[in-house]
């Protein structure tokens, strides 16, 4: 038998039974299990004993279903995965049998579904050893956790303290006690660098609380696991503490600091713990919260084996205390870190951008029979749209390359560089165009992962022949404004993306393409037809129109002229809004006479 879990969402804590076939969905409120054919219907689980696999169905896609965090189509599921549907997060898990007392099902409407009510949580109590530098993170796919398990561990005492913080610290009443709440501020409270700051804490602790061994875990929002950040022993060095994954549990459930009694003493104990508590000769421990308002990020964990120096009612108040100062300590390095990081960003993408700058042309190619002109304009810093101007030596004979790689920002820009270094040597390589891209598709596909491409265009001029030669790796269409009738007509670039699949020579052909005098050839982004304004309405959505009448206006400026009047008429019908993508144009024009 398997079942879900609700760790977050609207039902937080109920859990369903998961049959043959199960299909959830959501209903407007609610993750719920749905009929087979209801178009709410986002993934399905089916299977049996201990093999169940996930499908996405119906409305369902990747960005709506993810297993582990990641996107997923079809997956074989494993005890202790995690599920996330929309913004619900649940729990999957295995081999688990039902009681009469248990917590009730995800419903459908008003009808419980598969199989009635579903059992609390089944983790054993374990303790388990976490010490810096292991990948041992404590993974918490749950915190909810049984109530026997509770009262195995002998909680005697709970510090419901971030209900009131003020009570926490009126209930410091002792001098020294408080003289170390002054000291913990004081050598805290400027403290930016997380190790230093979490060893300054345990060091205090020490000194203030009988603790043999103490660590400070961290949760991690994203994985669900908290994270041992700092380690002290009595005994000095990173001797191993011993921590109770039930303990851990309750003490995120409710944000309560917890203190065990002696351990040692308690009969109630299963078995095999304890064996461990024995092993480790543990008599007591402490568990508190680090929490920020809501947000709970970690806990400190003390445990003593010394019979003569166990922890009191106080130790846990004082720890409490301090754990507070702890977090808005913990909260504000964090922040002052990510403002850091983000300045620090900003100044590496504002120097890649200027590094991109200085790698478009910057001298316009000579000839005697066209005038060529080129603008881009990024949508952010990095742009993955590429144009190019590569002069052969000789006045008349060059190549335009223009291009555009898939998605935006830093990512696109590397692989717009990676394109540039390809195509520049090959096209000095006496190549054909579509020679030069079959080339170029073969090193981006070798050096690119699977999901990214770039569309392009290649063409060469000569003076001696007076025609373009050119190829398309399915770019957009090229525009001729041809001066005899005032019109524009769109020539189909053809040809496969590059980087989408390692050989594709066979889709790229060599075409001519003749200007006659006052003749003007555009080349452009699809910046350009998927502009939008403050409406969210493109430009040139459903046809080239627009931008064929744009350049029907404007046909007998020059080459320049006519660029510039172009991205005028772009930037006038975006208006207010954000610019949605990179815009590329390049403006060739026959001279007359």
């Amino acid at each position: 038998m398997a079942r879900l879990f609700m760790i977050e969402g609207p039902q937080r804590g109920e859990s369903c039974y998961l049959g043959s076939e199960s299909f959830l969905g959501w209903d407007g409120a609610q993750i719920c299990v749905t009929p087979r054919h209801d178009p709410a219907t986002l993934c399905m689980i089916r299977g049996g004993g201990d093999r169940f696999e996930l499908h996405t169905s119906g409305s369902g896609s990747p960005d709506h279903v993810r297993v582990n965090g990641e996107s997923v189509r079809q997956v074989q599921l494993r005890d202790g995965d995690l599920i996330k549907i929309l913004d619900s997060l649940m729990y999957f898990q295995t081999d688990v049998g039902r009681t009469p007392s248990d917590s009730g099902p995800f419903t459908h409407g008003h009808q419980p579904v598969q199989g009635g009510p579903a059992p609390r949580p089944s983790d054993s109590v374990r303790i388990g050893g976490i010490q810096p530098g292991e990948a041992s993170d404590m993974m918490l796919g749950t915190v909810s956790i049984r109530r026997e398990d509770l009262q195995k561990e002998n909680i005697n005492y709970r510090q419901k303290h971030y209900e009131n913080e003020d009570a926490v610290l009126r209930g410091i009443s002792d001098a020294r006690r408080i003289k170390t709440l002054y000291k913990v501020s004081a050598k805290i409270s400027a403290i930016l660098d997380l190790e230093k700051l979490l060893g300054e804490v345990l060091e205090i602790v020490f000194e203030e609380i009988p603790a043999d061994r103490g660590s400070v875990l961290l949760f991690d929002q994203n994985r669900k696991r908290l994270r041992t950040m700092a380690s002290r022993s009595r005994q000095g060095g990173n001797s191993k503490v011993k921590i109770s994954k039930t303990i851990v549990k309750e003490v995120l459930r409710t944000k309560d600091s917890l203190l065990t009694a002696d351990a040692q003493s308690d009969a109630r104990l299963d078995i095999d713990m304890a064996r461990s508590i024995v092993d480790e000769d543990i008599h007591s421990a402490l568990c508190v919260p680090l929490v920020r308002g809501e947000k709970i990020l970690g806990i400190v964990f003390l445990d003593t084996f010394d019979a003569t120096r166990q922890f009191s009612k106080d130790d846990c108040d004082l720890l409490t205390a301090i754990a507070m100062q702890a977090a808005v300590a913990l909260e504000n390095a964090r922040l002052i870190k990510e403002m850091g990081d983000r300045e620090r960003m900003r100044h590496e993408l504002h120097l890649s951008s200027s590094i991109q700058r200085q790698l478009l042309p910057k001298k316009l190619p000579r000839s005697t029979m066209i005038d060529v002109y080129g603008k881009m304009i990024p949508a952010k810093e990095m742009s993955g749209d590429y144009f190019d101007f590569i002069d052969h030596g000789s006045q008349g004979n060059f190549h335009i390359c223009v291009g555009d790689v898939s998605g935006k920002g830093l990512p696109a820009g590397l692989v717009m560089v990676m394109a540039r270094s390809y195509l520049r040597p090959l096209t000095k390589s006496g190549l054909a165009p579509s020679e030069i891209l079959a080339e170029a598709n073969r090193l981006l596909y070798a050096d690119t992962r699977r999901d990214v491409f770039m569309s392009a265009l290649v063409m060469h001029w000569s003076d001696e022949t007076g025609r373009f030669v050119w190829s398309g790796a399915g770019h957009e269409h090229l525009l001729v404004y041809r001066n005899a009738t005032r019109r524009t007509e769109a020539i189909k670039a053809g040809g496969c993306v590059l980087g989408a699949i390692p050989e594709a020579a066979q889709a790229y052909h060599d075409h001519e393409l003749f200007l006659n005098p006052g003749d003007a050839l555009v080349l452009y982004t699809d910046g350009v037809t998927e502009a939008k304004n403050p409406n969210n309405e493109f430009f040139a959505q459903d046809s080239l129109e627009p931008v064929q009448r744009l350049i029907e206006l404007y046909g007998q400026f020059s080459a320049k002229d006519l660029l510039e009047a172009i991205l005028y008429e772009l930037k006038r019908f975006i208006g207010g809004a954000e610019q949605s993508d990179d815009i590329t144009v390049v403006t060739i024009k026959r001279r007359e006479g």
